[in-house]
C-alpha cells in the first residue's frame, strides 16, 4: 500500500517533480473520472487513466504513489471545529465521558486523586451532554460535593461545554458569587435555600485560557492524530482567545499546520467587533494554509437551563444583532452564528434578510447560522432554504443527545435544496465525534425512537458530500475543496474501502490509511 516509485522524463532533469496516484477507486465528486490522479505544485492537473496521465508528465520526473486499489476521495472539510481547545483538551483537563463513567462519585474519586498531585491551579474536567442523564445519581455534581474534594483550589466540570459545575473556589474565581439573576444568556441554578449549588450554564468563556506556547504545543502534538488521522484535510475553527489566532499563526510559519485551516475569531471575548473590523480584514486574507474566516457570535446560547428545561437565552436585541450582521456584511466579513433555539435562529434570517442583497452577494462566504440544520423546527425548513443562509448541523449529535424525530432534519433540508454543511463542533466533550466517517454513518444509519430507519436519513452520497464539497462552499471554497477536479487542490482521503458501495452499517469502521494534502502525505 502506497509504495512509491520514480520515472525519469525523457533523460532531462526535472525542474520539479510531478506526483501520480494510481491504481485507486477514486471518487471524484465532480464530473472527472479514471482511476489515477496527476499532481502538479500541490493542485490537480488531471484525473484518468494511468497510462494517460504518465504521458501527460513527460517534461518531469513523476513520483508515482500506487495505492494498490485503495479508495481516494476528496479529503474532508470540517466545517466547524474548536481545534485549538481540543487539543489543549489533550494534555490539560481530564477526560471522563459515559458510558465509562458511571457516576458522580467516579468523577469525584478521580478530581481528590488529581488534586493531590496538583495542590493549587484549575482543575478542568470534560465530561458527557446530558451527563445528569448517564450517570447513576441523576443529576449534577453540586459545589459542596467539589469543595470536599478540592478546598482551596479551583475545579469545574463540564458537561458538554455549556453546562458546569464549579467549587466555591471556583465560583469566587469567576465572578460569580454576586450572580443574582440571568446574564447574558447564562442560567445560576440555586439549592431550595436559595444558595448556590455551583451549576451555571454559559461560562464557559470565564475560564483561564491557553498561552499561545501551550496552544502551539498542543496543536502541534495532537491535531493529525484528532483530526488528520480521520482524512481531514480542511477545517474551520473557532478561535477563543488572541493567544490561540497567535498560535495558529507561529504554526503557520513554521509550516507545522497538518491541514488547512479558516479561523473564525469568537466576538466578544477575542475583542468586540470594532475591534476587528477596524482591521479592515475580509474574509478570506491569509494564504492557502491559513486564512482569516469571519467572526463567531452566538445568537443565544444553551438554549435552555442546561438541566432539560427549555427557554430563550438570547445575547442580543433584534436592532442589536440586525447592526452587527450590517457592519460584517459591509466590511465583507462572513458570520457563523450560533443559534440552538426557534428564535434565535429566527432572529438570525431576519437579521440577514434585512441586508442588501447585492451585499450578500459580494460576500467572500454566506452567512452562516451554526447549528440550524440541528434545531430548526419542520415550519421553518422552507424560508431557511429560501434565504441563502448557511446551514450547519452537527450529525454526531443524534447519537450523543436524547433527540426526537424533528430534530436534525436532514431529509427535510436536503429536499428543499439546502446544502448542508458538516460540523464536527469538535471540543472533546465527544472524542469519536471528530471522524467524519462516524458522522456520515450517524446520517446514513439514523433510527428513530423505536429503532426503525428515521425518515431523515441521508443517502451516502449526499452525507459523503455534507463534510467534502457543501462543507467547502459554506467556507467560501467550493470548487477548489471538497472535489476532485483540474485545478483544485490534491487534498486527498485515502480509505480501506468504498463509503459509496459498502454496507451502510459498515462506514463508520472504515479505515483512514492516509491524508494528503498539496500533495504531500499527512
Amino acid at each position: 500500500m502506497l509504495a512509491r516509485r520514480t520515472r525519469s522524463a525523457g533523460g532531462r532533469r526535472a525542474r520539479m517533480t510531478l506526483q501520480l496516484f494510481s491504481h485507486a477507486e477514486v471518487i471524484t465528486l465532480s464530473d472527472s473520472t479514471g482511476d489515477s490522479v496527476l499532481v502538479e505544485d500541490g493542485r490537480i492537473r488531471a484525473i484518468g487513466a494511468r497510462e494517460a496521465l504518465l504521458g501527460r508528465g513527460s517534461e518531469r520526473e513523476i513520483d508515482e504513489i500506487d495505492l494498490d486499489g485503495a479508495v481516494l476521495l476528496p479529503g474532508f472539510v470540517d466545517g466547524h471545529a474548536h481545534l485549538e481547545l481540543s487539543c489543549f483538551t489533550q494534555d490539560h483537563h481530564i477526560q471522563l465521558h459515559a458510558p465509562e463513567v458511571t457516576s458522580l462519585a467516579q468523577i469525584l474519586a478521580v478530581i481528590a486523586e488529581r488534586r493531590i498531585l496538583q495542590p493549587s491551579g484549575w482543575i478542568v474536567v470534560r465530561s458527557s451532554f446530558a451527563l445528569d442523564r448517564r450517570v447513576a445519581e441523576g443529576r449534577l455534581l453540586d459545589r459542596a460535593e467539589l469543595d470536599r474534594v478540592s478546598p482551596t483550589a479551583p475545579v469545574v466540570v463540564l458537561a458538554g461545554l455549556h453546562v458546569a459545575s464549579l467549587n466555591s473556589v471556583g465560583v469566587e474565581a469567576l465572578g460569580l458569587g454576586e450572580i443574582k439573576r440571568h446574564a447574558s444568556g447564562m442560567t445560576v441554578h440555586r439549592r431550595s435555600d436559595g444558595s448556590l449549588s455551583g451549576v451555571f450554564t454559559e461560562v464557559w468563556d470565564r475560564l483561564p485560557v491557553a498561552t499561545v506556547a501551550q496552544s502551539r504545543e498542543a496543536i502541534a502534538s495532537h491535531a493529525r492524530t484528532l483530526f488528520g488521522a480521520h482524512g481531514i484535510t480542511s477545517m474551520s475553527t473557532i478561535s477563543t482567545s488572541a493567544e490561540d489566532v497567535r498560535a495558529l499563526q507561529a504554526l503557520n510559519r513554521e509550516h507545522e499546520l497538518p491541514f488547512r485551516v479558516r479561523f473564525y475569531p469568537h466576538v466578544p471575548r477575542v475583542g468586540s467587533l470594532d475591534d476587528l473590523l477596524r482591521l479592515g480584514i475580509t474574509s478570506g486574507f491569509g494564504d492557502d494554509h491559513l486564512r482569516f474566516g469571519g467572526v463567531k457570535i452566538f445568537v443565544d446560547g444553551e438554549g435552555g437551563d442546561g438541566l432539560g428545561a427549555v427557554f430563550d437565552d438570547l445575547k442580543w436585541s433584534q436592532p442589536e444583532l440586525d447592526e452587527v450582521v450590517a457592519r460584517a456584511t459591509e466590511a465583507g466579513v462572513q458570520l457563523f452564528m450560533h443559534a440552538v433555539t426557534e428564535t434565535g435562529i429566527r432572529s438570525a434570517m431576519r437579521a440577514v434578510g434585512a441586508q442588501s442583497s447585492q451585499l450578500l452577494a459580494e460576500l467572500p462566504a454566506p452567512h452562516r447560522i451554526e447549528h440550524s440544520g440541528d434545531y430548526v423546527p419542520p415550519g421553518l425548513v422552507h424560508d431557511l432554504a429560501a434565504s441563502g443562509i448557511g446551514v450547519v448541523a452537527t450529525p454526531h449529535f443524534v447519537s450523543s443527545d436524547l433527540v426526537e424525530e424533528n430534530f436534525q432534519p436532514l431529509r427535510r433540508l436536503v429536499d428543499a435544496g439546502v446544502r448542508v454543511i458538516g460540523a464536527t463542533d469538535t471540543t472533546g466533550t465527544v472524542p469519536e465525534g471528530a471522524s467524519p466517517l462516524f458522522n456520515i454513518a450517524s446520517m446514513v444509519n439514523r433510527v428513530d425512537a423505536n429503532g426503525e430507519p428515521s425518515s431523515q436519513r441521508l443517502s451516502a452520497d449526499e452525507a459523503l458530500r455534507v463534510f467534502t464539497d457543501w462543507s467547502a462552499q459554506g467556507q467560501g471554497e467550493g470548487g477548489v475543496k471538497g472535489v476532485l477536479r483540474p485545478g483544485a487542490f490534491a487534498d486527498f482521503a485515502i480509505l480501506a474501502d468504498n463509503p459509496l458501495r459498502v454496507e451502510p452499517g459498515r462506514i463508520g469502521g472504515i479505515d483512514v490509511l492516509g491524508s494528503v494534502v498539496g500533495g504531500m502525505r499527512m
